[in-house]
């Protein structure tokens, strides 16, 4: 009968676990929605013609943290509203930035220079790895012929 009960709530919500072991089946929940509300701080405004450009998405998660949970603080500091959304093509996030003008073009500069820091940096690791891989290869030949 408890097995009964446990596929009847499972028809009811498809989300909700039947029984407690159901829990280590699903992988990780998913991040809380981020809520857009303009801050206290934040003048209405400033929310028209916002500045949009595109970014790598694994160079917004770098960037912003993969959960975007660097966010708030960078809003902070900046004053300006972020808001990142992964498109759906390409591999790519929208980056909007909500501002006074100047405020706007120095969060872009800001976020893609440290876009393009993280891009040189990666290129960097790729060619180290190339050239261990490169002298990993040579001694190991020189070991065998020994």
């Amino acid at each position: 009968m408890d097995a009964d009960v446990g596929a009847a709530e499972a028809r009811q919500d498809p989300l909700k676990p039947a029984r407690p072991e159901d829990l280590l089946k699903f992988p990780h929940p998913p991040p809380p929605p981020r809520i857009h509300i303009r801050p206290w701080w934040f003048p209405e405004q400033e929310l028209e013609d916002p500045l949009v450009f595109h970014l790598e998405a694994w160079v917004a998660d770098m960037i912003f943290g993969p959960d975007r949970a660097r966010i708030p603080e960078m809003e902070w500091m900046s004053q300006a509203l972020l808001r990142v959304d992964r498109v759906d093509f390409r591999n790519l996030v929208e980056s909007t930035v909500h501002g006074r003008p100047r405020v706007r073009n120095r969060v872009k500069s800001i976020l893609l220079s440290l876009a393009s820091w993280h891009r040189e940096r990666r290129a960097r690791r790729a060619e180290k790895m190339k050239h261990l891989e490169e002298f990993l290869k040579t001694t190991s030949d020189v070991n065998v012929h020994l």
